[in-house]
């Protein structure tokens, strides 16, 4: 199927830690050189492990003492040698991305010879203050919401709800950075942010009774624009340096957001934090996608595969971030532009989704090249799956942030 969702009108179709072996140990160090929690291991868990692992924190369990990360020595040391932690899933072998969560291989060898040799202390002496590792946006322009909570349906499995957000703009202006931060983790799937004409958006609103209105895989506002989004894994978001998406003054947020409630039902009041550039920025961005949405996985199929395309594209762009996404099915998935590799992932997780912005300035793709994400999945049930909004559903959508070249 080839489809892609052009510039100027955006179609969005939506959207354990075990023991570590010891003959896989790096051989014992000296004593002197031996790590130790407070010279080698704390600042490695402050700067890269702890913004997660903390209290109300995605992580399962808090890092935030010697007790605690000596309790658990054997299971770090084992989800950082296999790579499972940090999570980070695109392959070295296709592009750099910035920031890159992964740990060197000095950092991941401390931590399992830490481990083998009784995970030690150390010297208090040895202790430093280190940055903590930045989990949320700093110095936002604004932080705005929908003004009441809002319970989604316990009445179906997935609730996808649209909420009016007035920022309130008086000129206009570069979004360069934003986190949306999720009230109610267990329930929040994901979310889109829109930006749509305020008349446009508060007639929708005021058309439906209650909070916001019922949508589906986009914002259901005429001349919505997507400007933002949210899935499992993902903190906060910076554009890259000199670009941005142009808010225009007097319109409005849409927020998007999918409701699963196999977990129960909590009444939610997520935030929308927003970064604004202090000048205009040289390069305006777009998010544009590509989509399948015809696959058809069978039941107990294993290695489906199905390819979104944009066809030949209409003019040169200047891709600098790429977002694939797929549902909990998914196996791999892999961009290409032309011969190019954009992307690719080798090992699916469906909760640590996020944008990846190129490491150099990013990619140029030239008119005329055909851009395409394969999905590959993977499906257990008896059930016949399809492209769909559910959870339950699967998709093959992958996301572009650009800018004309």
């Amino acid at each position: 199927m080839k489809t892609w969702l052009g510039l100027s009108t955006l179609l969005v179709t939506t959207l354990s830690l075990g023991c570590y072996s010891k003959s896989a140990l790096p051989k014992a160090e000296t004593a002197d050189d031996a790590p130790t929690w407070y010279r080698d291991i704390k600042p490695i868990v402050a700067q890269r492990c702890a913004g997660c692992h903390t209290a109300q924190g995605i992580g399962p369990f808090t890092l935030s003492s010697y007790e605690q990360a000596q309790s658990k020595a054997a299971a770090l040391a084992d989800s950082v040698q296999s790579r499972r932690m940090p999570p980070w899933m695109p392959s070295a072998d296709c592009q750099q991305f910035s920031p890159d969560r992964r740990l060197s291989q000095h950092e991941i060898d401390q931590f399992v010879t830490w481990a083998k040799n009784g995970a030690p202390l150390g010297n208090p002496a040895d202790d430093k203050a280190v940055p903590p590792q930045k989990v949320s946006l700093d110095n936002p322009s604004a932080t705005l919401d929908w003004g009441t909570a809002y319970t989604p349906n316990s009445a179906k499995n997935d609730d996808y709800h649209c909420f009016l957000i007035d920022p309130k703009l008086q000129k206009d202006q570069d979004l360069i950075a934003y986190e949306f931060a999720p009230d109610q983790r267990h329930e929040v799937h994901h979310a889109l942010i829109f930006s749509a004409p305020l008349s446009d958006a508060q007639a929708k609103d005021d058309a439906t009774p209650g909070l916001g209105w019922p949508c589906s895989g986009s914002s259901d506002v005429k001349s919505a624009e997507l400007v933002a989004t949210w899935v499992p894994g993902e903190t906060y978001t910076e554009f890259p340096t000199g670009t941005g998406i142009r808010l225009g003054a007097g319109r409005a947020l849409v927020a998007q957001l999918h409701y699963n409630t196999r977990h129960g039902v909590a009444p939610d009041l997520s935030k929308l934090k927003l970064r604004y550039a202090e000048r205009p920025v040289p390069n305006r961005a777009s998010i544009l996608p590509i989509a399948n949405t015809s696959f058809v996985i069978k039941p107990k199929e294993q290695g489906a595969t199905a390819v979104a395309s944009s066809g030949p594209l209409p003019l040169s762009l200047k891709v600098w971030g790429v977002f694939p996404h797929m549902h909990e099915m998914g196996r791999t998935g892999k961009v290409v532009a032309g011969n190019n590799c954009l992307i690719e992932i080798p090992q699916w997780q469906f909760h640590w989704q996020q944008m990846y912005f190129y490491k150099d300035d990013g990619l140029t793709i030239p008119k005329g090249t055909d851009v395409k994400y394969t999905c590959t999945w993977d499906n257990p049930t008896d059930r016949t799956v399809r492209f769909g909004e559910g959870t339950e559903d699967e998709m093959c959508i992958a996301f572009f942030y650009t800018t004309l070249y």
